[in-house]
């Protein structure tokens, strides 16, 4: 008996693994090519530009480059310090952690184009609205007053120290990666593809794991109980189930994946996309940190009320949807 649960855990990972690795591997050269290109790079010069004009260019960075919520936090914290808006850096830090490139084609390959497009559309419209929510909240003089709770670093030569420095002399850990430059470009990509496999092929093994896990031991029933229904319960269950995990971009799919096997439905499942990497451990860290807690609290609640506003829209709009 115990040989056969175990063939057919074997058989359903090796499956969804299968069903994964292209769109893995197409993510991957996404991420390579704008890394080894500097496109964020680029793009993340103009962020130190102020005022709400330049809240699309955040959520644009957010969404199209291969910035995680790990990744997002060492452009957030120097570009805070320094005195940058707050809309844009909200709108940067609510798109990051929701979508990427390599979470856009791996979300088209575990849920379907319909969901990859509806996740990209959401983490657009959820920047945007958390970016100029905060924006007006900004210009209220008592709300900007002391917002940001930690102080710039500088080096010997005046100039701001990194992220990673910054964030030591305020007790904050955050992930650093030394990237060294390299004359030969293919080769940088190289070691970028294999710095980004690494990363999220961690998460995406586990998490294909966890499917297979909650496919075979939770209860179909319970799922359908809790996010099955056709109403605004089950979407705020959805926000309230996704909120807490450690759901990165990229594993969310298979996990989701596993609870629409279940019988979740499709308007909770959006919310459950949106509500589970916005709502990311190390954005939140961050924030509860680096600013004041009407910040962490202004943030925490226009996420999840956009998340559970974005599985209402899918359903009020399934029927039109046509990719």
């Amino acid at each position: 008996m115990e040989l056969g649960i175990l063939t057919e855990a074997l058989t359903l990972y090796v499956r969804e693994l299968a069903r994964m690795v292209p769109a893995f591997l197409i993510g991957v050269g996404v991420a390579a090519t704008i890394k080894t290109f500097q496109w964020d790079l680029k793009l993340r010069a103009y962020m130190r530009q102020s005022g709400a004009a330049t809240i699309p260019l955040a959520v644009f960075l957010g969404v199209f480059s291969p910035l995680c919520a790990c990744g997002v936090l060492p452009i957030v914290i120097p570009l805070a310090v320094s005195g940058v808006a707050l809309g844009p850096l909200m709108a940067l830090l609510a798109t990051s952690p929701l979508m990427s490139p390599d979470a856009f084609s791996i979300t088209w390959a575990g849920l379907g184009p319909t969901m990859a497009w509806v996740k990209l559309i959401s983490a657009a419209g959820m920047g945007i609205t958390v970016g100029s929510v905060t924006y007006l909240f900004e210009k209220r003089s008592k709300f900007r007053d002391d917002i940001v709770k930690i102080g710039p670093v500088h080096l010997e030569d005046g100039s701001l120290a990194s992220a990673y420095d910054i964030a030591c002399a305020h007790d904050i850990r955050i992930p650093t990666m030394v990237v060294k430059q390299r004359e030969n470009r293919l080769l940088f990509f190289l070691e970028r593809a294999r710095d980004t496999a690494l990363f999220m092929g961690k998460f995406l093994l586990a998490a294909i794991a966890l499917q297979v896990v909650m496919e075979m031991s939770i209860p179909t029933d319970f799922i359908k109980v809790l996010a099955g229904r056709s109403d605004a319960s089950s979407l705020l269950a959805a926000a309230l189930l996704g909120a807490p995990l450690p759901a990165h971009q990229v594993p969310v799919v298979p996990i989701l994946k596993g609870l629409m096997d279940l019988g979740m439905d499709r308007g909770a499942a959006v919310t459950f996309l949106v509500a589970g990497p916005v709502t990311s451990l190390p954005a939140l860290l961050v924030l509860w940190k680096v600013f004041h807690r009407r910040l962490f609290w202004l943030y925490l609640g226009l996420c999840l009320s956009g998340a559970v506003a974005a599985g209402a829209i899918f359903r009020a709009t399934a029927g039109w949807l046509v990719f």
